[in-house]
């Protein structure tokens, strides 16, 4: 799908030679195109880790996973909606979602250290829990990103790295 998509895009380049808002949608769903491709390779991994820890008793609960899963779902689903409806408006409230999916990621990584210092047998355990929190951040860091391009289509100034501009 991520092939097709790229292939086109270069159609629509070559043969239409768009301008203004056609060609910053173009490079804009280019980019979008490999996020997706690479969120689904993080979804991946999420579910592989889920699997591996399905048949093992929690030690306690799962953190805040579940939260941090909430808020990474909402974004990519917004960010979708954002580059749909090209709504630069919903994409900075978007963008703003990612400080806490940041916050609790260090957070859930220290706490998950503390245990592993405090109980070795679990190690195995609260690594894969860090790494399924750690590929849920990147799934809200690559939905950010799709919010970033959907300002450019539809402000035409880039977003990224000026998230406090565009608030």
């Amino acid at each position: 799908m991520e092939r097709k998509g790229e292939d086109l895009a270069v159609q629509l380049f070559a043969l239409q030679q768009p301008v203004a808002v056609d060609f910053r949608f173009l490079i804009a769903a280019l980019k979008i195109n490999n996020d997706l491709e690479r969120i689904g390779d993080h979804a991946v991994n999420i579910a592989e880790g889920a699997e591996r820890l399905a048949g093992q008793k929690p030690f306690k609960p799962f953190i805040d996973i579940p939260f941090v899963a909430e808020v990474a779902e909402t974004m990519l689903k917004q960010s979708l909606n954002v580059f749909v409806n090209r709504d630069a408006a919903l994409a900075k409230q978007v963008l703003k979602k990612d400080d806490i999916l940041d916050e609790k990621n260090v957070s859930i990584i220290r706490e998950l250290l503390t245990d592993m210092a405090e109980y070795p047998t679990l190690i195995t355990y609260c690594i894969e829990l860090i790494s399924i929190s750690k590929n849920l951040e990147r799934v809200g860091d690559l939905a950010t990103n799709i919010c970033e391009d959907t300002i450019f289509i539809a402000e035409a100034r880039w977003g990224k790295h000026h998230a406090v501009e565009l608030a």
